[in-house]
């Protein structure tokens, strides 16, 4: 089974979020939504930095990078460098998950990234939001709220 993210969010090119995604069951607590929001703009200072290109969570998988840990989130961060869109995913100290299952839980949101990205009935960005909540709620089923950054 794989280990369910508090939060997964999405950063285009500009640094601009485009999606923040609460998926933890608490997510109904407007501190927990907050706390997530600043936690995606922390991870930008470690994108940005560096640093970024030295520190790697997993030898297999030079690309998802762990980030901080803060509050009992373990925050990753993973760059595309195609298109520079740094993906950002947030996962409970009490949830234990080896590499491997990181890594596969950021495939899978680069794939939903990807399906939406390329649906050819999708005709902007907010629809390209809207298709990729859809995509997430349906896939994190324990999910209670999805927040769009202001």
């Amino acid at each position: 089974m794989d280990p369910q993210p508090c939060f997964i969010s999405l950063i285009d090119h500009n640094n601009k979020p485009l999606l923040i995604h609460v998926v933890q069951n608490e997510t109904c607590k407007i501190d927990a939504v907050l706390k997530y929001n600043t936690f995606s703009n922390m991870a930008l200072d470690y994108f940005e930095s560096d640093l970024y290109e030295w520190t790697s969570a997993n030898q297999n998988n030079k690309d998802i990078k762990d980030l901080f840990h803060l509050e009992g989130v373990t925050v990753y961060g993973k760059l595309v460098r195609q298109t520079r869109l740094k993906i950002v995913i947030g996962f409970s100290v009490l949830v234990s998950c080896n590499d491997e299952e990181i890594a596969q839980v950021f495939n899978e949101v680069s794939r939903l990234f990807i399906k939406c990205k390329v649906n050819p009935f999708v005709n902007n960005e907010t629809e390209l939001m809207e298709q990729l909540q859809a995509r997430f709620e349906e896939k994190y089923a324990d999910n209670v709220k999805t927040q769009k950054p202001q």
